[in-house]
């Protein structure tokens, strides 16, 4: 027999498995572009929502906190000493408020301060109804979140003839250490009114 029938094997050429290796590479980048984009969305609703639930609890903390204040008038210890102003209901600041607040441990009237501090928001509890006594701040926000800016602004805050409305404005973002673009942030905002009624004291 000759070599007339020999079988002839044929490989890949160098051009056929550089086109191999090309498409297989944009089918790899693709497949983890996409794997990339869901882990990201993924983190962004996640951070999103840690967002929305630090900002509901704590504007309905100060919220029920601020609403049920009393006044400054002396009823509980001396006139003014929590807010600095006799017969007022809070001592407002461009980042922070403190007025007497019930206390349910002591069943009593204690004075109280919501502020920024850094990068959280923090309580101030006082050991009785003045500011002088105001105890180390304690954050009521947590590290997974950042407060860029607590604004406060109180309207009507006088003796006998107006209910006094405290707006405040929380900017708030997320602390996550996986750093997303754009970063997840919210901004909060509520007015309070007083609950009980200065017209007429």
């Amino acid at each position: 027999m000759t070599g007339n029938n020999k079988k002839i094997n044929k490989g890949l050429t160098l051009i056929e498995l550089l086109v191999s290796i090309a498409i297989f590479s944009f089918l790899v980048v693709g497949l983890i572009g996409m794997f990339s984009s869901a882990v990201n969305a993924q983190q962004s609703v996640l951070q999103n929502q840690e967002i929305l639930n630090q900002g509901s609890y704590v504007t309905e903390y100060m919220d029920r906190a601020i609403r049920m204040a009393l006044k400054d008038d002396g009823t509980e210890g001396t006139a003014g000493d929590c807010t600095g102003t006799a017969n007022k209901n809070y001592n407002a600041t461009s980042s922070s408020i403190t007025f007497l607040a019930y206390d349910v441990a002591t069943a009593s009237y204690k004075c109280k301060r919501f502020l920024l501090s850094g990068t959280a928001i923090m309580e101030q509890k006082s050991t009785d109804t003045t500011v002088g006594n105001l105890q180390t701040a304690v954050s009521i926000t947590s590290s997974k979140v950042k407060v860029s800016a607590f604004n406060v602004q109180l309207n009507g805050d006088v003796s006998g003839s107006s209910q006094p409305i405290v707006t405040f404005v929380i900017d708030m973002e997320s602390n996550s250490p996986r750093r997303l673009d754009p970063l997840p942030k919210m901004i909060f905002q509520t007015s309070i009114s007083q609950r009980n009624l200065n017209v007429g004291n």
